[in-house]
């Protein structure tokens, strides 16, 4: 009766550690580092430029929640995000939209899939997109490139 015991203790210690050893691994393959060298909008609030930490909090998830998060703890945001089919590239990357000295969060591409996650713009970008088509400015798209 002891032997069994020990046995189950042991195989519960030992699922557990795999447990965790799996969601620390799922949660370093879907975090990343960037560092923004301007400032920025998402969701109607500004952001500071620096080194920000990106991370997808429900990759299996159609509707995927991005978590960015300023390094030093000063800024963050969550975002729900519209999945997006793209070209297949080994790098990621956050794309923004620039309109003049106005940098908007539009997408992020986490690894080396074809599909990336689009913001839903803000009522503050689309009122700059429209201020800007009115003066015949299109936007630009910018793209950063993202460490591990």
């Amino acid at each position: 009766m002891k032997k069994q015991i020990l046995m189950l203790a042991a195989s519960i210690v030992v699922l557990v550690t795999m447990a965790a050893a799996t969601t620390a691994q799922a949660q370093t393959i879907n975090q990343f580092t960037a560092d923004i060298p301007f400032d920025f909008h998402v969701g109607g609030e500004r952001f500071p430029a620096g080194e920000y930490t990106i991370r997808c909090l429900n990759p299996s998830s159609d509707v995927k929640v991005l978590q960015l998060r300023k390094t030093d703890g000063e800024s963050s945001v969550m975002l729900h995000t519209n999945s997006m089919v793209g070209r297949m590239n080994p790098k990621s990357r956050l794309v923004f939209s620039r309109y003049g000295n106005q940098y908007y969060f539009s997408q992020a591409w986490l690894g080396s899939e074809s599909l990336g996650m689009q913001a839903v713009k803000s009522r503050q970008e689309k009122a700059t997109a429209k201020e800007m088509a009115r003066l015949s400015y299109k936007p630009e798209m910018v793209a950063l490139t993202l460490n591990r």
